[in-house]
């Protein structure tokens, strides 16, 4: 995490500096639902601070109660929320342009 902020900081003078306007989806994984969600919010604050939008949902893993398989995460309900997610980020990203976008086209 610290060296993606490291490089984040060479975007400092872009036209756009950071995440200008731009929208984030966050992820957080920990061994247990305190440090999950606290890593999480942490996050949604380290976005902002970078002039970007977090998406409202925000997906926090806690790999205590969550099963891998070789295809990555074993838990359906992650597919669901990462759908969820990329129809946030696409439609912020379409409001952003000033654009249609329908959730259909996912």
């Amino acid at each position: 995490m610290k060296n993606a902020l490291d490089y984040t900081e060479d975007l400092r003078t872009d036209t756009r500096p950071y995440f200008q306007g731009l929208p984030v989806g966050c992820i957080a994984t920990g061994a247990g639902w305190q440090g999950v969600v606290t890593t999480l919010n942490q996050l949604r604050t380290i976005v902002h601070a970078l002039r970007g939008w977090p998406t409202p949902l925000g997906i926090g893993i806690n790999t205590v109660e969550t099963t891998f398989d070789s295809d990555g995460l074993g838990d359906s309900k992650f597919e669901g929320q990462l759908t969820v997610m990329q129809r946030e980020l696409l439609g912020s990203a379409a409001l952003h342009r000033g654009t249609a976008w329908s959730p259909q086209r996912v």
